[in-house]
């Protein structure tokens, strides 16, 4: 049955969003903001690292991490090959990470976690940028790869537990 066009579920889910989807969720923003994360940034001599990978998709994320006496992170590095979806949440993260506590930075991944799940919390203070991700909760496959760094993060933590 060649020519016939592809029932919805025998398409792959990316075949299934149509132009304005595609337009919500890879926004000119999100992919600027993708682009910072876009080369590996590693920190020599790290304290903390770890690897997150997607079963889903294959992401694959490397998270270095220098903590001060209190937990707080002083340093963050990064190597990550992956959608533009996760480098944004990395490239947020570069910034927003730095003084953070272990839970402060569970906490901001259960923020972002809520609002992909269509709930009322959303990522906040240093971590608002995530935001942009929100078009993202209509597509529950993606939402391991967005969550992937965090979870690279706190890998990195339990490290020094």
């Amino acid at each position: 049955m060649t020519g016939e066009t592809p029932t919805p579920d025998a398409m792959p889910p990316d075949e299934m969003l149509d132009d304005d989807a595609l337009v919500a969720v890879y926004n000119r923003r999100l992919l600027d903001l993708a682009a910072g994360a876009e080369n590996p940034l590693r920190l020599e001599n790290s304290q903390l690292s770890a690897r997150a990978v997607s079963p889903i998709c294959g992401s694959d994320i490397t998270v270095d991490l220098n903590v001060d006496a209190d937990g707080r992170v002083t340093g963050f590095g990064f190597d990550v090959k992956a959608c533009a979806l996760t480098k944004t949440v990395v490239s947020v993260m570069r910034t927003a990470i730095i003084g953070k506590t272990r839970a402060e930075i569970i906490a901001a991944g259960a923020a972002l976690e809520s609002m992909l799940d269509g709930h009322d919390m959303r990522p906040s203070g240093d971590w608002a940028a995530l935001e942009i991700l929100a078009p993202v909760r209509d597509y529950p496959a993606r939402h391991n790869s967005i969550l992937l760094p965090f979870e690279a993060a706190d890998k990195a933590f339990a490290q020094k537990s």
